[in-house]
């Protein structure tokens, strides 16, 4: 019996030491794996051990989650992830991986921003209108990159294409970053990106962002008009990334991530962070974004579907 003990208490011990996991579905270079980082930092200085970032990438962030599915629910596995893994893919495929609302745990609101339509210097477009000249003259030439199939990025590229009426092949990629840098090489004239991962090409002079999906212009490109202004009002959509963990986790331990999650968001150090990618922070409970969370998830059914989209049996 002591044996048995003792070995309880090396276990118990082991467990409290190990490291815990941030899992992000996405290479180095795009936001969700940045702000993994920027979270795991300020998680681990709260429980006062490791909190390890683990990229586990393919699928368009799909395989994190299955990952995050299978994880034990003690409060020591959480992923960041992009509002597409959990409200979009689902609605495009006939049996999806996994359920948004039975498998997952919602966490914490982790920043919002916007679509943006960027193209690549070597495309010879000044604004959107003329992209759209551009890409119906030159068809063959006309692609852009997004994160995973089925994701919230391809879709918004196809809505893009579709409601401006010009031609856009879709090129899918494992991250944002992969998507950016074949942008700016002049592989594929143009991707779909969260704004704020592309604002250093931007600034110097590699890309041009043409139009975004917010609801007014931004403070960091000024000059740059929402597709709303530029008369498509059904393109407006925003963007949001959040930490979620496994189903079954307890109550108490979801409220404690939840405030650590929040307060890290208070620090200058974290909003400078988030401010780089041009994220508006949200401070939101456990249960304001599970809310919110559902409420989207209803709003992109309804868009999938009107869109005539017809899901795919992958």
């Amino acid at each position: 019996m002591r044996c048995f003990l003792l070995f309880l208490i090396f276990i118990n011990t082991a467990l409290a030491q190990a490291p815990a996991r941030m899992i992000s579905g996405f290479p180095p270079g795009g936001a969700v794996d940045i702000l993994a980082r920027v979270f795991a930092e300020e998680w681990s200085k709260s429980i006062g051990r490791p909190a390890i970032v683990e990229n586990i990438t393919g699928a368009g962030g799909l395989l994190a989650m299955q990952n995050l599915k299978n994880a034990a629910p003690d409060g020591n596995t959480l992923a960041v992830s992009t509002d597409s893994s959990l409200i979009v893919y689902p609605h495009t495929v006939a049996k999806p991986l996994y359920n948004t609302f039975s498998d997952f745990t919602p966490i914490a609101h982790a920043g919002s921003t916007v679509y943006a339509l960027a193209i690549g210097a070597h495309v010879p477009a000044k604004d959107f209108p003329e992209f759209v000249a551009w890409a119906k003259a030159n068809p063959e030439k006309s692609s852009f990159g997004a994160s995973g199939a089925g994701s919230a990025l391809q879709f918004y590229g196809l809505l893009v294409s579709q409601t401006a009426g010009m031609p856009m092949t879709h090129i899918p990629y494992k991250g944002v970053g992969p998507s950016v840098a074949d942008m700016i090489g002049g592989q594929i004239a143009a991707t779909v990106v969260p704004i704020g991962t592309v604002l250093p090409q931007v600034k110097s002079g590699k890309a041009r962002v043409l139009a975004h999906s917010g609801s007014a212009r931004l403070t960091s490109l000024p000059d740059v008009p929402t597709f709303k202004e530029l008369g498509y009002p059904t393109l407006e959509s925003p963007v949001w990334f959040c930490i979620v963990g496994p189903a079954g986790m307890q109550p108490e331990s979801v409220n404690r991530l939840n405030d650590t999650f929040v307060q890290a968001m208070r620090t200058p150090l974290v909003r400078e962070r988030m401010a780089r990618l041009d994220l508006e922070i949200r401070e939101m409970s456990a249960a304001q974004f599970a809310a919110m969370m559902k409420s989207d998830y209803e709003r992109w059914g309804r868009v999938v579907r009107a869109s005539g989209w017809k899901p795919s049996s992958d």
